[in-house]
């Protein structure tokens, strides 16, 4: 399977997953860059969601350098920034302020269920 469509279809995913409890979402365009570093956007009630989403078969943990430019759209935004990771036909969820501090011990990783229930 190709990197970008195994990619593509999680991203998808989750944004169907978001569009049916009740959050207006968008997927952004050749997101990863300087000026649209988010992959999924969602908001309701005033709640903004982003995620930068990764499906890969490893735990992602991602440098600063790909991180800052998601950290600092999120904070001009006021949303809530995830590092989603997709594998195995699970999602968990890492927030932003966990990656910038270098926290990606399975710990800190929320699960579906528990993303669910605190941000749903």
């Amino acid at each position: 399977m190709k990197i970008y469509a195994k990619g593509y279809r999680a991203e998808r995913q989750l944004l169907s997953f978001l569009s049916t409890r009740g959050y207006s979402c968008i997927r952004a365009a050749s997101s990863g860059g300087l000026h649209t570093p988010a992959d999924l956007v969602a908001i309701k009630g005033g709640r903004i969601l982003c995620f930068e989403i990764k499906s890969w078969s490893k735990k992602p943990v991602l440098s600063m350098k790909k991180l800052d430019p998601f950290i600092s759209w999120c904070k001009t935004a006021q949303a809530m920034g995830f590092l989603a990771w997709y594998n195995k036909n699970q999602w968990r969820f890492l927030p932003i302020k966990d990656a910038e501090a270098r926290r990606f011990d399975d710990e800190n990783w929320i699960g579906l269920e528990a993303f669910l229930r605190v941000f749903i």
